[in-house]
């Protein structure tokens, strides 16, 4: 019952209050839904020392321990996206300054997690869903990056240094990714992240695998449906007195007459 209360019950909170803060109009339902959000998301951050018994604490464990970096790349990332070349909302050059140092030190921060003496450890081994978040983490990053590199260079115009940028990061998680294969880490060794990063690999080719599929399937019942719908009725064309007295309309107004 604590379980549920404390995990699963917060998880609920905090999803439905961050979609009625995000999405609602009204200022009154988007505080509600930022308090029901941030008392779920604090539990969740609890459960480690609520619900210490249930497997579900290691979530919140690992919640915890990743929540610093993660702000700290959102928000640089934020900074620097906004004080490029937008047409509104841009950011200072020192602003973008700030965003670089800020990515930077999540970046040092992540990879200090994995290859020194910060790994999450609960309660005492290396947390489970780590082993699941970091390989998944720098995959996702990885096709984001290419992803956005190939977009950019068919709808974009003039954005070769955004296109040069996403090379980097590509690489940058690649070598990361490389490193992890061949060399063992101070709690991580090399057999186990490559075990997981091929889980993790196989998990994101089934996302994109069902999500092709589903895209294929609404496209067949959009088909079905058009094709069974009733061909739309034609007009009949004009009577003789109703082209005469269109005719008739155009003149008065071709003249300077009233209708």
């Amino acid at each position: 019952m604590q379980a549920f209360v404390f995990f699963w019950l917060a998880g609920l909170f905090f999803l439905l209050g961050a979609l009625v803060a995000f999405f609602s109009k009204d200022r009154l339902q988007r505080r509600i839904g930022l308090v029901l959000g941030g008392l779920g998301f604090v539990s969740l951050l609890a459960t480690p020392w609520t619900i210490s018994f249930s497997p579900s604490s290691a979530f919140g464990h690992l919640l915890g321990s990743v929540i610093g970096p993660t702000v700290l790349l959102a928000v640089g990332f934020y900074q620097i996206a906004f004080s490029g070349n937008v047409p509104v909302g841009r950011l200072t050059k020192q602003d973008r300054l700030i965003g670089v140092l800020m990515v930077m030190m999540g970046v040092l921060w992540f990879e200090a997690m994995h290859w020194w003496h910060l790994t999450p450890t609960y309660p005492d081994d290396v947390n489970r869903y780590w082993l699941i978040f970091w390989p998944t983490m720098l995959l996702f990053g990885f096709a984001c990056a290419t992803g956005a590199h190939s977009l950019v260079g068919l709808v974009g115009q003039e954005r070769h240094r955004e296109q040069r940028l996403m090379i980097l990061i590509a690489l940058f998680t690649a070598a990361l990714m490389l490193m992890g294969v061949f060399i063992n880490g101070p709690a991580v060794s090399s057999e186990m992240f490559t075990v997981e990063l091929l889980l993790a690999a196989a998990d994101l080719f089934g996302v994109m695998v069902g999500a092709a599929v589903a895209i294929v399937l609404f496209s067949l019942v959009l088909v079905v449906y058009e094709k069974q719908q009733l061909p739309p009725k034609r007009l009949d064309p004009p009577t003789t007195e109703q082209l005469a007295a269109a005719s008739h309309t155009i003149a008065q107004h071709l003249a300077g007459g009233e209708e």
